[in-house]
């Protein structure tokens, strides 16, 4: 087989193999991969003073160039990016390619991505030792100090991200009526993250604000959960206007009342308070 002849077989099988990471760029002999990282063991990131617990990462770019003397003779161009990665990581792992035991005739980015994923540690992860004697073009959008906020802040949406899909796309058991449901049929709530089914919701919410409570008065209905329910999730959770617009107005009403710099228009006609 001819060297383009293995170019485009390797196309064929990593396309098939990565489906939609797999993106061929501007011609045929030019595209990226998405390395996603399935085995990483969770860190904490703190940020904001909070703490944060990362279980899934964004993808790592491999990007492949092909050139006529491959496979034949010489490996494939590449570069590497990934913006949680500093970049004296990316140069090491660029180095690291670049001492990969490359055989002549036979294909090699399968062996790459494999060897990526085998250095890919959380040692390696938001690395904050760099060293600036080293400047490999290969090594792309590696982080600095100067964006370590904007890297901290991504890496917590993803992961959110990631957590959400996940929960949607599994069967979980409603905390209230205990039924089985797919994840994408249940409300959960975001100031605590219990979650129930919209029905058992429904009737929750309409006893407690029948019960008087509204407002930061209407908490999560687990044992001991003091966290009170947001107003869009009431909205979502009775899908009743005339009733979410007594919500509103009762808890408006509580809260000016709460108030210790207003007192009500002596005009019963306007019955409205003032500063």
């Amino acid at each position: 087989m001819t060297n383009l002849e293995k170019q485009i077989d390797e196309i064929l099988a990593l396309r098939s193999i990565f489906d939609t990471k797999f993106r061929l760029l501007d011609d045929n002999n030019h595209y990226e991969i998405l390395i996603d990282f399935d085995q990483i063991e969770p860190f904490i990131i703190r940020y904001n003073n909070e703490k944060f617990i990362i279980n899934h990462l964004p993808a790592f770019t491999l990007i492949i160039h092909y050139h006529d003397k491959y496979p034949s003779d010489y490996p494939p161009s590449f570069m590497l990016s990934c913006f949680y990665f500093s970049k004296s990581s990316l140069q090491n792992l660029c180095q690291k390619l670049d001492n990969y035991s490359f055989i002549k005739d036979e294909v090699c980015v399968y062996d790459w991505i494999e060897l990526i994923k085998h250095e890919i540690t959380n040692e390696l992860i938001l690395q904050t030792k760099d060293d600036e004697q080293i400047n490999d073009p290969r090594a792309l959008n590696g982080y600095s100090n100067e964006n370590i906020d904007q890297t901290y802040q991504s890496l917590i949406n993803y992961n959110n991200e990631q957590h959400e899909k996940q929960f949607q796309n599994q069967l979980q058991t409603c905390l209230i009526c205990t039924d089985i449901i797919p994840g994408m049929d249940f409300i959960r709530l975001h100031r605590c993250g219990h979650f129930y089914c919209q029905p058992c919701l429904n009737n929750y919410v309409r006893i407690t604000l029948n019960n008087g409570k509204f407002g930061e008065k209407l908490h999560c209905p687990q044992n001991q959960c003091q966290k009170a329910l947001l107003p869009n999730e009431i909205k979502q959770i009775i899908q009743d206007a005339q009733l979410y617009q007594k919500y509103e107005r009762l808890t408006l009403q509580h809260a000016l009342e709460s108030m210790n710099n207003v007192i009500w228009c002596p005009r019963s006609v306007t019955n409205r308070k003032e500063k």
